[in-house]
């Protein structure tokens, strides 16, 4: 019937067209629906195209229509949900109105939209598109939008899930033929639920006989096997079975890779705990999702966690933000990279700005000046990439000076281009912003950029920054100079002499910068740390208290803690790793007392889920930090957070 309909009101396009082009536009039309029917989706695509370009004027809404839905589904299956979905919604009214004969293609862009609402964390918009298609799909196909609803719906709680998931499985027992690894992955999906809803008994037993049906424990690993292992491995720790878990975590592949490039993220910043998001600090969550070649991250799914809906979309959320350089991206094996989960739970620590922020600020605010609007602050670095460098070439090709120094300036500083590229950016920076004659604070910014892009010249960057200051225009301009003798003083390789650091961190005190100045803060508490280290404890109270500070307040920006001993030792490399073959890391959240000891430690982050974490706590208790003055002893600093890599 549909294709009698498309027929049809092809002909009547046809009609309106030139007679040489009527049969390879019957045979392009042909051509795309049988593309589309049997998934060859790039044809399909391409010839779609070619019949929009030549029906334009057309008034058959229905073939249009359909020309948009059944492209918009084959862009989406090629991997772009959201602009598939946008397609969809463009064809979508005309063949609503003839539902009954394009119940199939219906059903199929109703899973778009509902997977472009779910990946944008817009649940109730996706469990609204998967009932519609729901509501049209009959017998074996209601299992997939079954299955899309109770994922959707995992963290409600209120057993529609569960009832989703169960009739998924119904339906598939009851199917003829079906194949054991399909029914073993539906069911996986259906105990991911029984977890959520606290029955993790059943749902125990359930991913057990799961295994079974996929053949047990052997060497083989498809998708479907590693979301099982993985689900056990989840199941075996939420009812106590520690060694199993890992056992089962270990037969997924996770952390037995030879290179762990996970571990090499640019940003991985863990969801703030608070009423802002409703995380609160024992809420934990598995989330899974994929990277990109060019870094970035998709198909973010939570799998399981403590809370409810809100709790997983906060985590889901934060894991989006996430980047990777493309060059260690790609290091990923594909398999791995398609799809890993990380073990979260949120992070107490405020935002501190590292010590060149006021100098950044500065250069933001000049080059406003000059023009640029451009900001992608709110941009995660792995998509922000891209757009950085068009803007360079575009800026550069039109002599726009304010606009190129922007993103030279943003490529010099990131983690993501190449070397080369970094260090090419920051010349060209420094370049123009002499032809421009930019102040002080702007040359300063640039110039530290320059030093930092050139990794092969680490061991120069002291005697660099130490020369900047003997230029009249930085070392006279009042927060250029104190950023780089605050940079001087707190450097940790190697390690400023103590006499030294202690008469760049006077001449911060010194300086003209107003007395509430983060920079002038930050100096003050650490001469404060040096006065008491000498036993004068009343200079060193006087000094903390020009700070402004309270005794158990952070500063804005901080002395950063010195380790005094490492905790890390491979003593602590847990021994079931070692013989699992585990590689991983866990990044641990921890306060510093002023005496140096660390307390409440916790993971906030971890790869694979339950293998490291305990280890890398107990290297942070056992480190100690250099001590900090408190006048009452409290706390240093709150909130630390540190990365620990788990090598072989």
């Amino acid at each position: 019937m549909i294709d009698v309909i498309l027929h049809g009101l092809l002909a009547a396009a046809q009609a309106a067209t030139p007679a040489p082009v009527a049969a390879t536009l019957q045979a392009q039309f042909d051509a795309a629906n049988t593309a589309y029917e049997t998934h060859k989706c790039a044809d399909a695509i391409k010839l779609y195209d070619a019949l929009e370009a030549r029906t334009v004027g057309t008034k058959n809404a229905l073939l249009l229509g359909a020309v948009k839905v059944r492209k918009g589904i084959c862009v989406a299956r090629s991997g772009d949900n959201a602009t598939g979905a946008a397609l969809i919604r463009q064809g979508l009214p005309a063949l609503t109105r003839q539902a009954t004969e394009f119940a199939a293609d219906l059903r199929d862009a109703h899973m778009v939209l509902g997977t472009a609402a779910f990946d944008t964390f817009d649940y109730d918009a996706a469990a609204s598109s998967y009932r519609d298609a729901l509501a049209i799909a009959t017998g074996i196909d209601r299992i997939a939008p079954l299955l899309a609803l109770s994922r959707t719906l995992a963290f409600d709680r209120d057993g529609k899930a569960l009832a989703y998931a169960q009739e998924a499985r119904d339906l598939a027992v009851k199917q003829p033929g079906i194949g054991k690894d399909v029914l073993a992955l539906i069911q996986t999906r259906y105990a991911r639920v029984l977890l959520n809803e606290g029955k993790k008994e059943e749902a125990y037993s359930v991913l057990k006989d799961s295994l079974r049906k996929q053949g047990g424990l052997d060497q083989r690993v498809s998708t479907s096997e590693v979301a099982t292992r993985a689900d056990l491995a989840l199941a075996a720790l939420l009812n106590g079975d520690r060694q199993q878990a890992q056992t089962y975590m270990a037969y997924t592949g996770a952390g037995r890779m030879k290179d762990d490039a996970f571990a090499a993220a640019i940003s991985m910043k863990a969801a703030p705990c608070g009423s802002a998001t409703g995380l609160k600090p024992d809420d934990f969550a598995v989330v899974e999702f994929s990277v990109a070649d060019n870094g970035t991250v998709g198909a973010v799914t939570p799998i399981y966690t403590t809370g409810g809906r809100d709790v997983a979309l906060a985590f889901a959320r934060a894991v989006s933000d996430w980047s990777w350089s493309p060059t260690e991206s790609v290091k990923i094996p594909a398999f791995f990279r398609n799809a890993t989960r990380i073990e979260l739970k949120c992070s107490t620590a405020a935002d501190r700005p590292w010590l060149g922020q006021p100098l950044s600020e500065a250069f933001d605010g000049w080059v406003r000046t000059r023009g640029h609007q451009q900001d992608w602050s709110d941009v995660t670095p792995a998509r922000a990439y891209p757009l950085v460098r068009a803007e360079a070439t575009r800026a550069r090709a039109a002599g726009d000076k304010g606009a190129l120094l922007a993103a030279d300036a943003w490529l010099a500083y990131s983690s993501l281009p190449t070397e080369a590229e970094r260090i090419a950016a920051a010349a060209e920076a420094v370049a123009l912003a002499r032809t421009m004659q930019a102040p002080a604070p702007v040359t300063t910014y640039l110039a530290l950029a320059e030093i930092d892009a050139d990794r092969s010249h680490y061991d120069q960057d002291v005697r660099r920054r130490t020369a900047l200051l003997t230029r009249p225009e930085i070392n006279g301009d009042p927060l250029s100079a104190a950023t780089l003798r605050m940079m001087l003083a707190n450097r940790s390789y190697p390690a400023a002499p103590k006499a030294e650091a202690e008469q760049l961190i006077a001449a911060v005190v010194a300086s003209p910068l107003p007395e509430n100045h983060p920079l002038k803060v930050a100096a003050l508490l650490r001469q404060a740390d040096l006065l008491a280290q000498r036993g004068e404890v009343a200079q060193a109270r006087a000094a903390f208290d020009r700070t402004g500070l309270t005794s158990d307040q952070c500063a804005l920006i901080a002395p950063s803690p010195v380790v005094q001993r490492s905790g890390a030792t491979s003593n602590l490399y847990p021994t079931e790793a070692v013989q699992m073959g585990f590689q991983g890391w866990a990044q641990v959240e921890f306060d510093i007392a002023a005496d140096g000891r660390t307390m409440t430690q916790r993971t906030i982050a971890a790869y694979p889920p339950f293998v490291f974490g305990e280890a890398a706590q107990k290297m942070v208790g056992a480190t100690r930090y250099r001590s900090s003055f408190r006048p009452e002893g409290n706390t240093a600093c709150s909130a630390n957070v540190q990365r620990f890599r788990f090598q072989l």
